[in-house]
């Protein structure tokens, strides 16, 4: 294959849609990711725009997503290695569709070792010649053809990915070690076949535990601290709508509570407690992109007016704090924070951004404990701007600063308490209710964050060879290879054993 459509091809299974296609399992031997395409011709025809591009190995030369994937060390590894191994298989996505295959799946067995497995169902010959090699069998004496070994058969050397190749019967199955090949003839022996839970145009299994482990993947890809066990995935158009949909094992955090979000940029419940109060902080009481642990200067005696050997007050500046890794400066207010929060563990908390981009958090927060509440604000307030008076507007109680500035504002409405920058920002907040096994819940409006693209730019700099802007090279890049996708929608409910999780990709209507 191309090595960019190579290196992008993770990405691009990711993005593509169309219609459900009933299940085709390939042998594909047990790893870390499996992804299964079963019907290419209906896959294929999903592949549009920047996708397209992407696959047939010619992405745009001022792509966003393909130039700051390979600044990262993992895709200049990838690049690197694709090209060596298309001076013996030089296939691109076309290739493989002269073959007119009926399924596809691979199978990554190792992503240090750039080890994995591709299996082609198809009721042709081989179109293109495939390269020689040394003809071998396993031990079930299954035959299959070595080209180079790789960094999965303990080989070392600039070249990682080796390559084998084997037909069985109408399947053509490649492989970039002997290992892989050997593991996946034996699966087709054995008459195993890689059939996903969820069925969908692409069909995906991660084991998370074997990625986490694995440096060259969790360096690009990041999952929940929490997240455990097997996932399955698959995006499917469902109803008319396009969904992505997924299923996990393993214990589910706290009870989501669902509030309407009408004309909101963005929405959502975080299930997990012990992210409120980071949130908080840099969200609302001190927005600002690098904050301390321990952020108050110490506080030390002026220097004796007498002068003594001790102590050179020469070296004193009055006016300026210690600064530096070993600075003895004091947590201050986060302290009274740490103990609120040891006193009082939240299940979860939620938030939104209005049209006017004001930030609101919601909790549930005993009326006993609300004292607490002010006075911990209150601490952090008056460190950042000094004294405070805090008024009753109706039923919100609002901070202010000098001249009678808003600087945060608490409102209670039934068992929750919601907090925002203003009594203003608080007048119409909504009733957050409960609503049965919802875990956790988020909407995202994708035109504005477009909209926001230039304003981002600005914030992390301008565009450098060297390194990658996560907001602006990536999410901004990959929102450009989905024009139509208007809204993001993600839903996800207790179910048994498990959790189940919806995502709804919100599409702009032609008239």
């Amino acid at each position: 294959m191309r090595s960019k459509s190579a290196i992008l091809i993770a990405v691009a299974l990711l993005g593509a849609w169309a219609g459900d296609a009933s299940a085709a399992g390939v042998p594909l031997p047990p790893a870390p990711v499996r992804v299964l395409i079963p019907d290419v011709g209906a896959f294929d025809v999903a592949l549009t725009g920047a996708y397209r591009q992407a696959f047939l190995g010619e992405p745009a030369e001022s792509d966003p997503v393909a130039t700051a994937w390979l600044k990262t060390p993992v895709g200049t590894k990838l690049q690197a290695q694709w090209g060596k191994l298309a001076g013996d298989l030089p296939w691109s996505w076309a290739d493989i569709l002269k073959l007119k295959p009926r399924s596809l799946g691979l199978s990554l067995l190792s992503p240090g070792s750039l080890e994995l497995v591709l299996v082609i169902d198809t009721p042709m010959a081989v179109a293109a010649p495939l390269p020689a090699g040394k003809s071998q069998t396993t031990s079930a004496g299954a035959a299959y053809t070595l080209v180079a070994r790789g960094a999965g058969d303990d080989v070392q050397g600039e070249r990682r990915m080796g390559l084998a190749w084997a037909k069985d019967g109408s399947r053509l199955i490649l492989a970039t070690s002997e290992r892989a090949m050997a593991m996946a003839l034996d699966e087709a022996a054995a008459g195993r076949r890689f059939e996903p839970r969820l069925a969908g145009v692409v069909s995906m299994e991660l084991d998370l535990d074997a990625l986490r482990k694995d440096r060259y993947f969790k360096r690009e890809f990041l999952f929940d601290a929490a997240g455990s066990g097997r996932v399955a995935a698959a995006l499917r158009l469902d109803g008319g709508r396009l969904v992505e949909v997924r299923e996990g094992v393993g214990e589910t955090k706290g009870s989501a509570l669902m509030f309407d979000t009408p004309g909101a940029l963005a929405a959502a419940w975080e299930s997990d407690g012990e992210r409120l109060w980071p949130a908080l902080r840099s969200g609302l009481l001190e927005p600002w992109p690098n904050l301390l642990a321990e952020p108050v200067p110490p506080r030390r005696p002026l220097p004796t007016a007498r002068a003594t050997e001790a102590e050179d007050r020469y070296l004193v500046n009055m006016g300026t704090p210690p600064a530096g890794p070993k600075a003895p400066w004091q947590e201050g207010d986060l302290e009274l924070w740490r103990q609120l929060a040891a006193r009082q563990p939240v299940a979860g908390s939620g938030h939104r951004v209005g049209a006017d981009s004001s930030r609101l958090l919601v909790l549930a927060w005993p009326p006993r404990l609300m004292p607490d509440l002010e006075r911990a604000c209150r601490a952090t307030l008056e460190r950042r701007g000094g004294v405070l008076d805090l008024q009753s507007v109706g039923d919100t109680r609002e901070f202010r600063m000098g001249a009678g500035l808003p600087a945060l504002a608490l409102k209670r409405v039934g068992d929750r308490v919601w907090i925002g920058p203003s009594a203003a920002a608080l007048a119409d907040v909504p009733a957050a209710h409960p609503e049965p096994d919802l875990v956790r819940w988020a909407r995202l409006d994708l035109e504005r964050v477009r909209s926001e693209g230039t304003r981002w730019s600005r914030a992390e700099g301008p565009e450098n060879p060297e390194t990658v802007r996560p907001f602006s090279d990536r999410i901004l890049g990959l929102l450009g290879w989905m024009p139509a996708t208007v809204s993001l929608s993600v839903e996800r409910r207790q179910s048994p054993g498990g959790w189940t999780e919806r995502i709804e990709f919100g599409i702009r209507r032609v008239p």
